[in-house]
C-alpha cells in the first residue's frame, strides 16, 4: 500500500490491526503449578483481566464535604419502645427487657442517679430485690484488660453504693478481674508497694491470675484446642517430642462467682476485637473470667463457640442478674489495644439481664462509628447466634422491650 494512502487512512481513524484483535480483552498468563509438586515448566493459562479504570484523585480531607457512607439499615438504632407481647415474647422474662438511661454527665453523682433508677425499675417490674440472700455476698465483674479503656470507677462506686443501700455491707461484696497490674492501673487496687489492704471503697478485690480462686479438679471448661506455643515451647516440642498436657486443654472457672454469691453483676466496656468482632458483655462474662483463654482470642471459630458455652454454664449464668454497659468510652478500631483516636463517647448507660442484646447494640454502635470514619464494617460476631441458641437471650430488636429513663 503506498505510504501516502496509508497515512490518509490512519488520519481518518482506520487501524491496520485486525478487528478481532482490537476487541480482544487484555490477558496475562499464570503458571499452573500444583502445591507440593516440582516447579517444572507448566502450561500458561490465560486469565481475563478487566481494564483498570482511570485513577481518581485522592480526596482533599480539608475541603471534603461529602457525607460518610451510610451504614446498613438499623445500625446504631436501639429497639423501638414496645408495650405488647407480640411474636410470643414473654414480658415477664427479664431477658426480654433493655433499659437505656441518658446520663447528665459521667461523674459519680450522675452514675448514682442512673444506677438507682435502673435498679428500682428492675425490682418494681419483676418483684426481685437486689438485696442479700442466703449467702450475703455479691460480686462485680469489672473490665480492666485494656489499659486506658476500663470500667469507669464512678460507675463501679455507684453500683457499690446502690447495693449497700439495699442491705449489703462493703465486705460482703467483691470486685473481680484477671490482672493485678491492670487493676492497679485502672485505680481498683492501690499502687504497687502501697502499704494498704487490697480494697476498693472498702470492697475486697479478687485477682484471678493468682490462681487461688480456681479449682482445677472440679470447675473448668475443657476444649481440645491447646494453648498456643511460644517459640521456645515449639522448639522443645519438636526436639523432644513433648506431648501436650491435659491441663493445657483446660480453662479454669472462677469459683467465687459460681458458688459463693447470691448474684453477680457484669460491668464490661466495649471494644472491637479482631478475631471475635467485639469484646463486651459476653466476653467479659466468659473468656475474661477464666485462665488459659488466649487460645480462643486467636481463633474466631473456636473462640465464638467458647464465648457462648462458657457464658451459658448454668452455675455462672444463673447468678448473673444484670449487665450494665456504659458508653462513656468505647473503641471501634484498633482493638484490643487502646487507641484514643478511635474512641466514641455517648452519655448513655444500658442495662439488661440479656448480654446478647447488649453486645448486638455495641456491635451496631461500633459499625456506625466505623462508617463515619469511612472504615470497612465488621461482620456480625458469630457468638451472638451461638449465645442465642444456648438460651442466653435474643438479639432480634423486634423481640426486646425497651424502657427509657429518666421518663
Amino acid at each position: 500500500m503506498p505510504m501516502r494512502v496509508l497515512c490518509c487512512l490512519l488520519a481518518l481513524g482506520w487501524s491496520a490491526v485486525p478487528a478481532s484483535a482490537q476487541s480482544a480483552p487484555p490477558v496475562r498468563y499464570l503458571a499452573a503449578v500444583s502445591p507440593g509438586l516440582p516447579t517444572e515448566p507448566a502450561p500458561r493459562v490465560p486469565v481475563f483481566v478487566p481494564p483498570a479504570p482511570a485513577p481518581s484523585p485522592l480526596p482533599d480531607k480539608a475541603n471534603d464535604n461529602t457525607k460518610p457512607a451510610s451504614p446498613p439499615a438499623g445500625v446504631g438504632e436501639l429497639p423501638k419502645a414496645r408495650s405488647d407481647s407480640s411474636q410470643a415474647v414473654d414480658p415477664k422474662d427479664p431477658r426480654s427487657w433493655l433499659w437505656e438511661y441518658r446520663l447528665a454527665g459521667f461523674g459519680e453523682k450522675d452514675y448514682r442517679a442512673a444506677v438507682d433508677a435502673l435498679f428500682t425499675d428492675f425490682e418494681t417490674r419483676f418483684g426481685k430485690k437486689l438485696e442479700p440472700g442466703s449467702k450475703h455476698r455479691a460480686g462485680l465483674k469489672v473490665s480492666t484488660g485494656t489499659v486506658g479503656l476500663t470500667t469507669p470507677p464512678a460507675l463501679t462506686r455507684a453500683v457499690i453504693a446502690a447495693l449497700v443501700a439495699r442491705g449489703f455491707k462493703p465486705e460482703e461484696l467483691f470486685l473481680v478481674d484477671q490482672s493485678e497490674s491492670r487493676l492497679r492501673a485502672a485505680g481498683y487496687l492501690p499502687g504497687a508497694g502501697a502499704a494498704s489492704d487490697e480494697l476498693f471503697e472498702g470492697v475486697p478485690v479478687l485477682v484471678l491470675e493468682r490462681g487461688k480462686y480456681y479449682d482445677p479438679t472440679t470447675w473448668f471448661y475443657d476444649s481440645p484446642l491447646p494453648a498456643p506455643d511460644s517459640a521456645q515451647q515449639k522448639y522443645i516440642r519438636n526436639e523432644f517430642d513433648w506431648k501436650i498436657k491435659t491441663n493445657d486443654r483446660l480453662s479454669l472457672l472462677p469459683v467465687p462467682l459460681l458458688l459463693d454469691v447470691d448474684f453477680w453483676i457484669n460491668l464490661p466496656v466495649g471494644i472491637d476485637q479482631p478475631q471475635l468482632g467485639v469484646s463486651g458483655a459476653l466476653v467479659n462474662a466468659s473468656l475474661n473470667l477464666c485462665n488459659n483463654t488466649e487460645r480462643f482470642m486467636q481463633n474466631p471459630a473456636t473462640g465464638a463457640v467458647a464465648v457462648a458455652q462458657m457464658a451459658a454454664i448454668p452455675e455462672l449464668s444463673r447468678g448473673l442478674v444484670v449487665t450494665l454497659l456504659s458508653l462513656e468510652r468505647y473503641q471501634f478500631i484498633g482493638g484490643p489495644r487502646f487507641n484514643a483516636l478511635y474512641t466514641e463517647s455517648e452519655p448513655t448507660l444500658l442495662m439488661s439481664q440479656n448480654p446478647v442484646i447488649l453486645d448486638s447494640i455495641l456491635f451496631d454502635r461500633i459499625n456506625l462509628a466505623r462508617s463515619h470514619a469511612r472504615m470497612p464494617l465488621l461482620d456480625q460476631p458469630a457468638f451472638l447466634d451461638y449465645a442465642r441458641q444456648v438460651g442466653l437471650g435474643d438479639f432480634s430488636k423486634s423481640r426486646i422491650f425497651l424502657t427509657r429513663l429518666p421518663k
